[in-house]
């Protein structure tokens, strides 16, 4: 039966498809109305990506109870043209459960603040609906310095709550001098992994008796010869930091230091962002990802029309020059901890089982791909299944994982360890140090 509001909500699920957030308001069951949204979002999930049929459409699908009104939240990036049918489900799913009430966009508090959304620099921030006295948000200590001639454009606090993120703007110019009135408030400043300033921004964090953070001076990109230049000043404080290893004078220019690649510049950016027993982790997926990507890139190529050979032949032959670097110690190791991240993350739901990967052990406990496995034998030469086995895996299994982690460069504070840890159960840290240390190997010369 057509739903009155049904076109609006088409509507806007098509405009937010990366960040939908429907609820149910003025049900008289909030339970029942939450279960048959959860019903709505298990079936939401099994629609198949158009790209990938071996994925789901949605990155993420969840219904969260939100002061007592439950909300389904819904990532499907831009595949706006399941908009209508994502809102038939849902609509359906309520009829179906007798669930009163009005089904609407997530109701936002209005903001007490200019916002401006080239100031959301972090993803891990929620915007706060008041502020203090001040105009700040309340976990800023006494006496903050706030830039002078300047509208405030962002104020949130990070979901744990141990941070909070407040920017400013203006038109009339950088903003020349701030740093040294945060140097005179008595802050201290540490510098930040070089990786994380080549967008052009000054960054540094901040530390001053027990607390701290980290400001960033940035400038707007010009839209249109007519549109208005931007400077930003961007901080974070947190009741509870450490002060930096090496305190640096800060300097407003931009940052020139030489910019690292590969290992060196996931290891800087890991135990920056990261508790110390994600590292490892975080090191691995990332070189797993890096290796899978380029591997996809030799899937993808072009075939030779004079190459008769059956499709696992050709790529295993394509994989050998590469992986053909380690030897079958190495290779086992890689594809297991890829292959066991991609279980965990079906076993924690972010993944439907049919990833188009049937996982099994070996006799020595190590993951691999049985219906690869089993189609190989007769099809590719011997030596070369191994090098099959670890370079499809790679390929289908690495950017699982990668988008599992692709939150960590977005957030404003240290995640709580158990954010990430699941992804990473079963592996010891030396299994993710020797499959790391593989993946990087395919990139020697």
């Amino acid at each position: 039966m057509p739903h009155p509001d049904e076109p609006a909500l088409v509507v806007y699920v098509a405009e937010n498809s990366s960040g939908v957030a429907l609820a149910v308001y003025d049900a008289t069951d909030p339970a029942v109305a939450g279960a048959a949204l959860q019903a709505a979002a298990a079936e939401i999930s099994q629609i198949r990506h158009p790209d990938e049929p071996t994925w789901s459409l949605p990155n993420w699908c969840e219904v969260l109870d939100e002061d007592g009104v439950p909300v389904l939240h819904l990532d499907m990036k831009d595949e706006i043209r399941y908009a209508a049918l994502i809102v038939r489900i849902i609509l359906d799913a309520l009829a179906a459960a007798g669930v009163d009430g009005k089904l609407e966009p997530k109701r936002q508090p209005e903001d007490p603040f200019e916002y401006d959304p080239r100031a959301a620099r972090f993803t891990d921030m929620e915007p706060l609906s008041e502020l203090d006295a001040r105009g700040l948000p309340s976990g800023f200590p006494d006496g903050f310095p706030v830039p002078e001639e300047a509208t405030l454009v962002q104020a949130g606090r990070s979901r744990d709550g141990t941070g909070e993120h407040a920017a400013w703007r203006r038109s009339t110019g950088p903003f020349t001098g701030y740093l040294d009135r945060l140097r005179a408030y008595g802050c201290t400043f540490g510098a930040v992994p070089r990786p994380l300033t080549a967008d052009g921004t000054v960054r540094y964090t901040l530390w001053r008796d027990g607390a701290g953070g980290s400001v960033t001076l940035y400038q707007s990109e010009a839209r249109s010869t007519h549109s208005p230049l931007y400077w930003y000043v961007s901080v974070v404080w947190q009741r509870q930091a450490e002060p930096p290893a090496v305190a640096v004078e800060p300097d407003e220019a931009r940052d020139t230091r030489p910019l690292p690649s590969g290992p060196a510049a996931v290891r800087e950016v890991a135990e920056f962002l990261l508790p110390p027993e994600l590292v490892p982790g975080y090191e691995a997926v990332a070189a797993i990802a890096t290796a899978g990507h380029a591997l996809e890139q030799l899937v993808s190529a072009r075939p030779d029309p004079a190459d008769r050979r059956p499709a696992p032949a050709m790529v295993a032959a394509r994989f050998a020059p590469v992986l053909g670097r380690l030897d079958p110690g190495q290779l086992t190791m890689v594809r297991h901890t890829c292959l066991t991240m991609v279980a965990n993350l079906v076993a924690a739901g972010r993944r439907p089982r049919s990833i188009g990967l049937n996982l099994v052990p070996d006799e020595d406990g190590h993951l691999y791909a049985a219906d690869i496995r089993e189609r190989a034998p007769g099809v590719v030469e011997p030596k070369l299944i191994p090098v099959l086995e670890t370079g499809l895996a790679l390929v289908k299994g690495g950017p699982m994982v990668a988008e599992a982690l692709a939150g960590v460069p977005g957030s404003a504070v240290r995640p709580p360890a158990d954010r990430y840890v699941w992804l990473f159960a079963g592996l010891e840290p030396e299994q993710l140090t020797a499959a790391r240390d593989a993946c990087w190997r395919i990139f020697e010369d």
